[in-house]
């Protein structure tokens, strides 16, 4: 993933690493829905996410206005837990917690 950065000498931008975090995800804009009036199959086989959801921290890139993106894997599963995705996002600091 990271194969094509490349830190100025002494400089680095780019700090790879592997931890478990905590992903908030209340950021995401939420349906105004009640559970009750849906038909059990969307509950069932739609994506569920909740408040909070364990994450992968793959690295910590600093842009160029001198602050810093987490970079993280999220898995999400259905509401069955039959079927998953994985995505990776580019959160703020203050959107994971070791």
């Amino acid at each position: 993933m990271f194969e094509s950065w490349e830190n100025i000498d002494g400089y680095p931008t780019l700090y790879p690493c592997d931890r478990p975090v905590v992903v908030d995800t209340s950021w995401l804009p939420h349906s105004g829905i009640r559970r009750d009036k849906l038909a059990m199959w969307i509950k069932s086989g739609g994506l569920h996410l909740d408040y909070e959801m364990p994450g992968r921290q793959l690295a910590w890139v600093r842009r160029a206005d001198g602050s810093w993106i987490a970079v993280v894997e999220l898995t999400a599963r259905s509401g069955n837990h039959q079927s998953s995705l994985t995505a990776t996002l580019w959160l703020p600091p203050g959107a994971i917690r070791t």
